[in-house]
């Protein structure tokens, strides 16, 4: 099928997508749904640190300062290298869960691995000694699987100079305690909420080394509580040592490293909005501030939940086939997948979709073409409408992918161009609905104009 040409002479994307409605998954997904206003099941993390846990279940996680967040950022982009040098052994950030907690796996291969990057150095000897919670917390990835094995991965690493790694092989020599004391804590976590009171929760691991919720006043506790008691025993775990994995590791890490190319694309979202972009990236200080982003709804926390909730490897991340953008691509059923929530009154029409919403189809081409994908998924959740008609699945096609190719170069050196000459008159304008919320609004002289576009 011929494409239509666009005014820069290059096929229309829009012509190389078909969408299409599946009710079959919808109506799967509002089954899997926990009740509305039902407490979200405890993350194994929570149980590593139960008094945050608390405070993140009742007041919400506190504002994380742009220091905090620039060091978090390094450590997710180290996750994200390190996911590209460990998809050829297993599955990337594997969903497990059973009836009161859910975690995500880093690396599911024959065993659960758990990545820990970070600047200090890692552990030289029994991580069960150094690092204790580390070893609970992959110890429950395991019992969450049924397997008795599992494996834990340290990178040392200051911005981009590696500098050592470390890999563990544990063996879980009591399944069944862990799974009582997993039980344990589970129990106190949720008689906690219930109670509104944090009163019976153990020392909070992080009391005197940055706890987000102490620095934030909202915490009362004293540092005399009793410290948590560790969910694997020192008997119950054995550690062995991988020279030669740690070895390998580091060069691949290093090499990974060494020949990424500065990304002209930072995010997807550049290719959708490259006039945003633009200014995003000039290292100018934005003008007035934008409005908060609201708080995940209780429609997208079921929602999400509802997806992570099937079979093991259902929901996963998925590989890309580059560096560029350093964006992770969530997947569900080997297929690109966007989670969106929705005020309307109305459902979107598969016959209309692509015209009236363009930012669906832009985003999942993009993605689809990062993970070498023909199609993706949009699940949506509808804030104010009944259960029954709570989500509406749409599956979009793009045949042919290249469609999206040939616009993701054009945008990048659009894009790359307009910063050279230090000039985003030509790029793309955002769309109306962007305006009222974005920083750069007084200098970007795109209000009013003519022919604004989604697209």
């Amino acid at each position: 099928m011929a494409l239509a040409a666009d005014a820069a002479g290059e096929p229309d994307w829009r012509a190389a997508v078909t969408v299409v409605e599946d009710g079959e998954l919808a109506r799967e997904l509002a089954a899997r749904m926990r009740p509305a206003g039902q407490p979200r099941r405890w993350s194994v993390t929570d149980l590593l640190a139960p008094r945050p846990a608390f405070w993140r279940a009742t007041v919400g996680a506190p504002p994380v300062t742009a220091e905090r967040e620039a060091v978090l950022e390094k450590g997710r982009r180290l996750h994200r290298i390190l996911g590209t040098v460990f998809a050829p052994q297993g599955q990337l950030e594997v969903r497990v869960h059973d009836d009161r907690t859910h975690g995500r796996i880093d690396v599911l291969a024959d065993r659960p691995i758990e990545i820990k990057t970070s600047a200090y150095p890692p552990p030289t000897g029994d991580p069960a000694q150094e690092r204790p919670e580390h070893v609970d917390q992959v110890a429950v990835y395991a019992q969450l699987l049924g397997t008795p094995l599992a494996r834990l991965v340290y990178l040392q690493a200051v911005d981009d100079d590696v500098r050592a790694a470390a890999v563990y092989d544990l063996s879980i020599q009591s399944p069944e305690t862990l799974r009582a004391a997993v039980d344990r804590r589970t129990s106190d976590l949720t008689a906690a909420r219930n109670a509104g009171s944090p009163a019976g929760l153990p020392r909070c691991p992080w009391f005197s080394r940055g706890c987000e919720f102490r620095g934030a006043s909202v915490c009362d506790c004293s540092g005399e509580e009793d410290p948590p008691e560790r969910l694997v025993g020192a008997e119950g775990v054995r550690s062995e040592v991988r020279p030669e994995a740690a070895a390998r590791l580091v060069d691949s890490v290093r090499a990974r490293l060494a020949n990424a190319p500065t990304p002209a694309i930072e995010r997807f979202r550049d290719l959708l909005y490259p006039r945003r972009a633009y200014w995003e990236s000039m290292g100018l200080a934005p003008g007035a501030p934008a409005p908060a982003f609201e708080p995940d709804t209780d429609t997208f926390s079921r929602l999400a939940e509802a997806l992570d909730a099937g079979p093991i490897g259902e929901s996963t991340r998925l590989p890309t086939l580059a560096d560029e953008p350093d964006e992770e691509v969530g997947g569900f059923r080997g297929a690109p997948v966007l989670v969106r929530t929705s005020r309307a009154s109305t459902r979107l029409d598969p016959r209309t979709v692509v015209d009236r919403s363009p930012q669906y189809a832009l985003q999942l081409g993009f993605r689809c073409v990062a993970t070498g994908m023909q199609q993706g998924r949009l699940v949506l959740g509808y804030e104010r409408a009944s259960e029954s008609e709570r989500i509406q699945v749409l599956e979009f096609r793009f045949q042919p992918a290249s469609a999206f190719s040939r616009l993701w170069r054009r945008r990048t050196r659009e894009l790359v161009d307009a910063r050279s000459a230090g000039d985003p008159g030509r790029l793309p304008m955002c769309p109306a609905w962007m305006f009222e919320s974005c920083p750069y609004r007084d200098r970007c002289a795109c209000a009013g104009s003519p022919g604004r576009s989604q697209r």
